[in-house]
């Protein structure tokens, strides 16, 4: 229950009327709280017409601790409004004894779980308690120092306050057998309603050991053991922050499929350092994930990747949403450098939020993602559109765009390229050109790429100015396309229908508004540029 003092706290800490958003590096179409850490999305909850993001939030402070949930709400997935800080780090700020570590939330909507009453629904949030130190809990069951296990908290009144369930949690006190041992690496429990067993699924993590266990529950309170799954593919670091759901495979009504996304930390796609997030393909039948044949690998070098750039951690799937109509959201950010990246008076912000579907691309059933924002509302009149039958080795001038930009840009395969032989846009550069950064295609390697080197201020982290790439096919028209959206502090590709995706942070200099247009190894044909000017969704 929260007390006197927590409300007092909240109150202090949930009001971002006096940010001016206008800060130097502050995303103007992504969302980040008005001050202090934030880190995973967690409890994405879909509820009466409102989406809820919940986060990994500390309110003391500008680096990760105090961990608490964060509460922001939108109607549109573009514009978000801060709310009251849902679940405060018990102790805050002189005395943690317990830390609410990143989960999921659902809407009981059968009040299963009995928490419900005078006919009010209860959201059911489902989280991993942290204890610093050893104590006996209200509900009278001992926890060691550090111990994480599985606690839940309710709301009865669509979100906004929240109570935990004092009188049995945490509800899953230790990791099952024969993995008690791992109670310190035991966390990020996501659940749903699984219609067809009638039944509430839930996965855990086990972090060291590259494990997931699945359980079931009639109430929410009560969970059982049914499967486990892994490890398998990228195994370089940690599993966190499972998330399990299905897609009708290429929009069909009857052929579906189910998706684990497991993340990694560190061990992330093969060009970046630090985080990553990795997924697999299969079938659910209520207690067991079952990987295709075919989606499971050896190693990092063939993982499936959610994002093949370096800022994209803990994915998140909203609970709430018809399964054709699926909504993710990543942390764009990197625990290589999360702590210390060039922003003030907040740190970190979320990528923009993504529509996932199951396409055949190629003969392989592959996860396709798309910006899901509320273009309408955010595109200004400032618009920029030009089709050039050719584009010469070297470069082309766009002159001064800005820095909110939504580019869509296509161009002819070159079907016998060898050497250096590439074409793309320059974003976010200075006059001088001595800031840029690139996003281009390379024809030979059949990779779409995203250069940082140049991209401002690199200076904090000695791995952060690099180059990616993910992979990409032309259409079957022989067509390369790339939607690149472009905010004041990042960069996100999308590259064909979605099926390879690149996110980076960029520091670039408040002058960095230039564009260009590259190619190199020959000219490229067929080129079709759009560029849409963004607004502030702060303003």
């Amino acid at each position: 229950m929260v007390n006197s003092l927590e409300v007092l706290l909240l109150g202090l800490f949930a009001s971002p009327t006096w940010a001016t958003y206008i800060e130097p590096y502050r995303p103007q179409y992504h969302f980040s709280p008005a001050q202090n850490w934030m880190n995973d999305p967690t409890g994405l909850l879909y509820h009466n017409e409102l989406y809820h993001l919940f986060f990994q939030y500390n309110p003391g402070g500008i680096v990760w601790g105090n961990m608490s949930w964060g509460h922001a709400t939108s109607k549109d997935l573009s514009h978000w409004e801060e709310q009251p800080i849902a679940l405060l780090a018990r102790g805050f700020p002189d005395n943690i004894t317990e830390m609410f570590f990143t989960g999921s939330a659902v809407a009981d909507v059968k009040n299963t779980s009995g928490l419900g009453t005078d006919g009010k629904i209860p959201l059911v949030a489902l989280y991993t308690s942290n204890y610093p130190v050893t104590q006996t809990l209200p509900s009278g069951k001992t926890v060691k120092a550090n111990q994480q296990s599985q606690s839940i908290a309710y709301s009865l009144d669509d979100g906004l306050t929240w109570q935990t369930y004092d009188s049995a949690n945490p509800v899953i006190h230790y990791p099952p057998t024969p993995y008690e041992d791992q109670y310190q690496n035991f966390r990020d429990p996501f659940v749903f309603w699984h219609e067809q067993t009638h039944k509430w699924v839930l996965v855990t993590a086990l972090s060291e050991i590259h494990k997931l266990i699945i359980w079931t529950s009639d109430n929410l309170k009560e969970w059982s053991v049914v499967s486990e799954f892994g490890p398998f593919n990228a195994v370089g670091g940690v599993w966190e922050c499972p998330n399990l759901f299905p897609l009708p495979l290429d929009g069909g009504q009857t052929d579906t499929k189910w998706i684990m996304v497991v993340g990694l930390n560190p061990g992330g796609p093969p060009e970046t350092v630090g985080s990553g997030t990795q997924y697999f393909i299969g079938g659910f039948n209520g207690t067991t994930f079952i990987p295709d044949d075919d989606d499971v690998y050896p190693g990092n070098s063939t993982a499936n990747w959610m994002d093949w750039g370096p800022d994209f951690y803990a994915a998140a799937s909203y609970n709430g949403l018809p399964d054709a109509e699926h909504v993710s959201i990543g942390w764009m950010n990197n625990w290589q450098y999360g702590g210390i990246i060039p922003t003030y008076p907040w740190r970190s912000a979320m990528a923009t939020p993504r529509h996932l579907s199951l396409r055949t691309i190629g003969g392989k059933v592959t996860l396709v993602q798309q910006p899901k924002e509320n273009w309408a509302s955010i595109e200004t009149q400032k618009k920029y559109s030009r089709t050039w039958k050719s584009v010469a080795e070297g470069t082309e001038d766009l002159g001064s765009r800005g820095k909110t930009l939504d580019i869509e840009l296509s161009f002819d395969d070159r079907q016998q390229a060898s050497g250096v032989s590439e074409f793309g846009v320059i974003v976010q550069a200075t006059a001088d050109k001595k800031q840029q950064t690139r996003v281009g295609y390379d024809f030979q390697a059949r990779k779409v790429f995203l250069d940082r080197t140049l991209s401002g201020d690199v200076s904090f982290d000695k791995t952060f100015a690099s180059v990616y790439h993910a992979p990409l096919e032309p259409s079957a028209d022989g067509v390369v396309r790339l939607r690149i959206l472009v905010d004041w502090s990042s960069v996100e590709v999308f590259g064909g229908q979605g099926e390879s995706t690149l996110t980076a942070q960029i520091f670039p200099s408040e002058k960095a508004t230039y564009a260009k247009l590259f190619s190199s190894g020959g000219s490229t044909e067929n080129v079709q540029l759009g560029i849409s000017d963004l607004s502030s969704i702060w303003q």
